[in-house]
């Protein structure tokens, strides 16, 4: 590792995402810190997007493809971290940015607190935003900043709102990474990120945080994260279940409340879209974890689903699902 100069890799797995490629990857070639790996994994794109990442390819000798086939976000992610070369890690989806000065702040940040990773704020961009469009807007959440115990990490990870589970706010040491021989499970198709983000904290981690927005996230309806279906979400009560059994008692309501969180949306939608599979295990899991989750709550709403969910929901999803449409708000 170069202490003076280290190389980080930025990984980003591409599926059809011809519409917003350039503005991702022109971000990450702009950084203002140079010394960049960038790591495009095509995952079977079918839209050309393919071809957009070879011409990147052709035009700097900085970024490198990786074409499969299509095996899902967790492969393809899985693909990049075995070719990356760089010292640090950087995830970054491929309808997203970086702020330019991204890569050179997140270095300040962990060689500063002599970290292994550092979690960032980010903000919600709509489809049609740009750069230019969004220059100056705040960003979505207020996070701690500074050195974080693993406690406040969990925390931090396993909340429903803020800065969550996601791969992309998170900076990584491809050094730890190796010694935890980590990897995204790919049979876990939803909340496969919260998972490596939980097996990662565990390691012999000093985390440092920034309330900065470094990155924005396009909220696109059309993305895959947007078309969740129940065998998808059930993956999720595994995963919650694994998390479980790793986390120390400290942070096991943190994991709870998750859990209960996931269990209500996923028993909802199995009332939203008249199928009763993995109904039982669903109001199990909130029924025994309903209080925790309520204690990370303020909204009435959400009251209301989580207490009519686990009290009775064979008569208040149907009514809450004409009343909202199925939403939360």
């Amino acid at each position: 590792m170069s202490v003076d100069n280290p190389l980080v890799s930025i990984i980003v797995p591409v599926h059809n995402a011809g519409d917003y490629l350039s503005v991702c990857v022109n971000s990450l070639l702009r950084q203002t810190y140079a010394n960049i790996q960038v790591i495009l994994v095509d995952d079977g794109s079918t839209d050309g997007s393919a071809d957009l990442c070879d011409a990147w390819a052709d035009k700097d000798s900085r970024v490198m493809v990786i074409h499969q086939t299509n095996v899902g976000v967790s492969m393809a992610r899985n693909a990049g971290l075995n070719a990356a070369d760089g010292d640090w890690l950087e995830f970054v989806d491929s309808d997203d940015w970086l702020e330019a000065g991204t890569v050179a702040e997140l270095l300040g940040l962990v060689h500063g607190g002599h970290a292994q990773m550092a979690i960032f704020n980010y903000r919600s961009v709509s489809v049609e935003d740009t750069p230019d469009t969004v220059q100056g807007r705040s960003a979505d959440y207020r996070i701690k900043a500074g050195i974080l115990s693993r406690k406040d990490v969990l925390d931090c990870i396993l909340a429903y709102s803020g800065v969550k589970g996601y791969v992309w706010n998170k900076f990584f040491s491809r050094t730890l990474i190796e010694q935890g021989d980590l990897q995204f499970d790919s049979r876990i198709s939803m909340c496969e990120d919260l998972l490596f983000n939980v097996e990662y904290a565990l390691l012999p981690t000093v985390t440092v945080s920034t309330d900065r927005c470094l990155y924005n996230y396009r909220s696109n309806p059309e993305s895959v994260s947007h078309r969740v279906d129940l065998e998808s979400m059930a993956t999720c009560l595994e995963a919650h279940e694994r998390m479980m059994a790793m986390v120390p008692q400290e942070s096991k309501s943190s994991v709870e409340a998750s859990y209960a969180i996931l269990a209500e949306e996923l028993l909802l939608r199995t009332y939203d879209v008249n199928d009763a599979t993995h109904r039982d295990e669903c109001r199990s899991i909130l029924r025994r974890y309903w209080w925790h989750a309520l204690k990370r709550q303020r909204s009435p709403r959400y009251w209301a689903r989580i207490l009519g969910g686990a009290l009775c929901p064979s008569l208040f999803y149907p009514v809450w699902n004409r009343v909202k449409g199925g939403r939360f708000d």
